[in-house]
């Protein structure tokens, strides 16, 4: 009887051993989450015609698919800003005292633009109103800040990135980074020195403690063009990457930061760059906008092509055109050209709906 009573026990001690190996691994390798399926392809477009002669729409931004926003830069300010409301595209005609170069939100009363001469501007809802007028205290001929991209994680933590182009009295020009934070109250400068350069676009995975990452473009007269990556963590920006004739962009899709670049895209991790995939068409841009990695609309300079997780085809062909920037919702998505070939209607929206 003993003897079948310690065969039991050590049965027991053996199974619970097993079982706990088998959990505890299973709960290093994290729940199994779902195969991610391959974006659909089957789009419908129709294209919209924004009138403003002499004025290059450059960003997109919308809450939802009836309100999406349209902004950029021209020779006069009443047809810079525009708006999608699920039915047709207008503008207000009314002059306003900004010249846009980006736009970024959190809901329809809650959108931020960004523009020339150190101005940015906020939507609640009803209006526009000015909510910063940046002036650097430099002694240069000819000074001009532009902010290129706003972008933030919530509303009391935004950035605003850009370039102060500046020319001095001996006629040299000067064009180096600035970065302005809005904590919820007031915008502060971020003081990370003279950097060189054109700040294109901040972004930032959603990974908690992680780094915003920053896209520099350098435009020289003696030297090739160059394209940076940098980190930032507080007041501190190093470089991670400086390549010479070549441009880059970095998005982030499904919560996770994608860098491209050489019509290639890829994850930063451990200190290095980790391919996804690459465009295999020659003539493909470094912009690339989607829902997951399975399903990336990247531009051309003939249409959009789709990468679903395996190859990449072609969901629209266009001639003549520049893309600018593109919004995806679930079952929409919304990219904006110019057709520099005709100066009154020189700005198109490509709709796309699933069928």
């Amino acid at each position: 009887m003993k003897r079948n009573i310690n065969i039991f026990f050590y049965t027991v001690l053996l199974t619970a051993a097993i079982f706990s190996i088998f959990y505890l691994s299973s709960c290093e390798d994290g729940p199994t989450e779902p195969e991610i399926e391959p974006g659909r392809r089957d789009y419908t477009w129709k294209v919209d015609t924004l009138l403003a002669w002499s004025t290059y729409l450059l960003k997109m931004w919308g809450s939802s698919t009836t309100d999406v926003w349209a902004v950029g830069h021209g020779s006069t300010f009443d047809k810079t800003i525009w708006h999608y409301d699920g039915a047709k595209w207008i503008t207000d005609g009314v002059s306003k005292g900004i010249d846009p170069w980006c736009i970024y939100g959190f809901a329809h009363n809650d959108v931020w633009i960004g523009g020339a001469d150190g101005k940015i501007w906020h939507f609640n809802g009803n209006k526009w109103s000015e909510n910063l007028f940046y002036k650097e205290d430099v002694n240069y001929i000819y000074h001009d800040i532009i902010f290129m991209d706003i972008w933030g994680e919530q509303p009391n933590d935004i950035f605003a990135v850009g370039m102060i182009d500046s020319v001095s009295s001996a006629n040299e020009e000067f064009v180096f980074a600035i970065i302005m934070h809005y904590d919820g109250n007031k915008w502060n400068k971020v003081d990370i020195s003279y950097t060189k350069g054109q700040l294109k676009k901040i972004r930032k995975d959603n990974y908690a403690n992680s780094n915003y990452f920053i896209n520099n473009f350098i435009v020289s007269l003696t030297n090739p063009d160059s394209a940076q990556y940098f980190s930032l963590s507080g007041n501190t920006i190093n470089e991670i990457s400086h390549v010479e004739n070549i441009t880059q962009d970095l998005t982030v899709i499904n919560s996770e930061l994608i860098f491209s670049f050489d019509r290639s895209m890829y994850i930063y991790k451990n200190n290095k760059f980790n391919l996804i995939a690459t465009n295999p068409f020659e003539n493909a841009w470094n912009a690339l906008y989607g829902r997951n990695r399975k399903d990336l609309i990247w531009m051309m300079s003939d249409g959009l092509t789709h990468y679903n997780g395996t190859d990449f085809k072609y969901i629209l062909n266009t001639n003549n055109k520049s893309w600018s920037d593109g919004v995806v919702f679930e079952n929409e998505v919304f990219f904006l050209a110019n057709d520099f070939y005709n100066d009154n209607t020189n700005n198109i929206v490509y709709h796309g709906q699933l069928k």
